[in-house]
Order: C-alpha cells, then structure tokens, then sequence
C-alpha cells in the first residue's frame, strides 16, 4: 500500500503528470466489482516484466471487435438403432442437402448401400453422391469409422424424407446440413468475454427468406469442462428471442471457451447453432488514480490482485490531430508479475511515434488487463482516460 501511495503522490505532484480516474464505465465496458481469490497457476510461466509499444498509422481507424453471430443452415440429433431401423423422420427446405449418419462408440458401422432415403408418398429419393467414413477421411475430415454421408439431388427439394438402416444397431449422430436454404437460425452473444458471476444477453432468431418467423427454441450454456445449464429464451417484440443468461461464479479450471447452444424448430424445420465467449475468474483490476506524464507519454496504472499471477496492460494513445480530431498514434503493452495486493503496470508510449503536427490533448482508448497466467481478459474499456 505504501508503494502505490507513494507512487500516486510522487506522479500528482510532478509538474508533467496528471494523476486522475478511470472515466466512468461505458456502454461495453468490462469491469470487475469484486475479485476472487484462485490457486497460484502451477505451469512454468515467465516472470520477468515486458514493455513495448509500436507506432500506429493515425489515419488508420481502430474499431472494437463485435460479437461473432452464428449462422446455421444445419442440425444434429442423435437416435437409436431402433429408431434408425424404423426410419427417421426428416424435414427438408431445399434441395441438394447433405445426411451424414455416425456411429456413437459401440455402434454398427455403415455402408452406404445401407442408407434407404425416402421422399414423399414413399418413393426413394434421388441420391447424387455418398462417401464412406475412408473416403471423408482420405479428404481430410475427421470422422468416425462407419460413418456415411449422403448428397440428395436436385429433383428432391423442400419437404419430408425418411431415414432408415435396418441393420442399425446402438446409437447414431444424425447431422443434416441444407447449404441452399432460405431457412437460417442466427445465434449471438452480446460481448465476446464475461466474468464470473456475471451476465450476459443471447439473442437469436429463424428467419425465412430473410424474414423472421416464430420458432420454438431451447438453449443450453456448456462450460469447458463439460458442466452445462438449460437456458429459456423469450420472444421479443420482432419475434426474435433473447435470454438474459446468469453466470455461475465458480468457473472452475478448465481452459476454453463457453459456449451457448440454441436449437430450434420452425414448422418442422429444425436448426442448431452455437456462439463462444470467454468467461473469466475476476483476479485483478484497476484501482485508483491513473497518473500520466505528457512529456514522457507514460501512464501508471495501479491494480489490485486479487490472485497470484502474471497480469497485462495493453492501451492505445490517442493524440489530437492538426484539424482537432482524436487519432490514434501509439499502442503499448505492459506485463508483470504480481503478487496479491497492490500493483502497477506502466504503459511506456514512445514520443516518436507522435507525427509532426500531433499534440495535447491525449486520450487512452481501448484500454484492457489481462490475466496472461490463466488466459484471460478481466476488464476492457474503450475510453479510458483524457489528459
């Protein structure tokens, strides 16, 4: 505490520093309000502190990462060998979609000439190719011995199939995908990372012919580690769907990223899609006053570790332009290894990189703390401070 107290003061008082706080939280903004307390990381991890920046073309604009939305045109479902030998009813909405059938762990394996696809009134539908488990994976797919995967012509378009093997025995991954449909379900988190504890929004919604129709869906978050939570969309006034989803505040230790699964179903035709984001324990954070010396272009931030671990800063200065608009000219990174408590991270811009003309004031954009030691972003703001 002593060592951020007297940092925070030598910075204030200095005729060329400006010490301030962190403007207030905006609209995606990331920012913890609490910490947690994790076990220190045990993999072999560098702690020795890096700084480094690089020039950046001011005319050249930066934008914030949006949210990846899903689109899918496809579904999975998984049957019984029972179910597969009495035929498996499938909804189709345009012509030239692929089945793929997979044997699960213990069952038969297929052979094309197994597979019987069946259209309308019982009559077989016109089947353009198949491929067997050896030639998908000579082609490099990776898939399952046995599976097989068949490609419906173009006299078969839009309306109910049936599947049947009648030698199937143990269970199936039935995938139908339909490159050519109008028929989409689209699948959106509204931020790419979120912190334990936390929220965050689902939207989804089946739009047919560009146009967005009723469907019934379901959703289910799945942690990395395989843990997982039924989540219940609602219907908006646009006839999308959206769930505020609650996060659970024990993420546990697996690497990876979550996920929010959506399957649904509009007049018969079925679709799945899913959507990733990264959720992380909140082990550190800004604290307290910035300082900032114009001549140097460095900026301290303090953080407060709540954890172990090695922790970065990363920023974009941002220097006022000869016609008085804000662009940006510096990026900086900084990154150390802190014990729990008290910190700091210097974000080191270099002077050079400001073009002739460029001057105060200054703004840091973009501005973020990662845990580097468990992979994960902790707080993001796109503006954080002017001086």
């Amino acid at each position: 505490m002593r060592t951020i107290l007297f940092i925070a003061l030598t910075l204030a008082t200095a005729p060329t520093f400006a010490a301030q706080p962190l403007l207030p939280e905006r609209g995606n903004d990331q920012v913890p309000s609490r910490l947690a307390a994790v076990p220190a990381p045990t993999a072999a991890i560098e702690r020795a502190p890096v700084s480094f920046s690089w020039k950046l073309d001011p005319n050249q604009a930066l934008n914030a990462p949006q949210p990846h939305v899903a689109q899918s045109r496809e579904y999975w479902q998984t049957v019984s060998g029972a179910e597969l030998a009495a035929g498996v009813p499938l909804q189709m909405s345009a012509a030239g979609s692929l089945i793929r059938v997979s044997p699960s762990e213990g069952a038969r394996a297929l052979r094309g000439s197994e597979l019987q696809i069946q259209g309308v009134h019982g009559r077989a539908a016109h089947v353009q190719s198949m491929a067997s488990a050896e030639q998908l994976q000579a082609a490099g797919m990776s898939v399952n011995n046995g599976t097989v995967i068949a490609k419906l012509g173009r006299e078969d378009g839009a309306g109910g199939y049936t599947l049947r093997v009648a030698q199937a025995e143990g269970d199936y991954v039935v995938h139908v995908f339909e490159p050519e449909s109008d028929q989409v379900l689209r699948a959106s988190a509204s931020a790419d990372r979120a912190l334990a504890g936390g929220q965050i929004r689902l939207n989804a919604a089946f739009e047919q012919a560009g146009r967005t129709a009723t469907a019934e869906a379901d959703a289910l978050l799945v942690a990395p580690d395989g843990r997982n939570w039924p989540v219940r969309l609602n219907a908006v006034a646009d006839g999308a769907l959206s769930a505020d989803v609650k996060l659970p505040a024990d993420v546990g230790n697996a690497q990876g990223l979550w996920e929010l699964q959506v399957f649904a179903n509009a007049g018969g035709v079925q679709r799945d899609a899913r959507t990733a984001f990264a959720v992380a324990a909140p082990t550190a954070r800004f604290f307290g006053n910035t300082a900032f010396n114009a001549r140097n272009l460095r900026m301290a931030l303090p953080v407060q570790a709540g954890s172990e671990g090695r922790y970065e800063a990363r920023g974009t200065l941002y220097a006022t332009a000869p016609d008085g608009s804000m662009r940006p000219v510096s990026q900086a990174h900084s990154a150390a290894w802190m014990k729990r408590g008290l910190g700091v991270l210097t974000l080191q811009f270099d002077r050079t990189h400001l073009p002739q003309g460029y001057r105060a004031p200054f703004e840091v954009r973009h501005l973020a703390l990662n845990d580097q030691s468990r992979m994960a972003p902790l707080e993001r703001r796109e503006r954080a401070a002017k001086f």
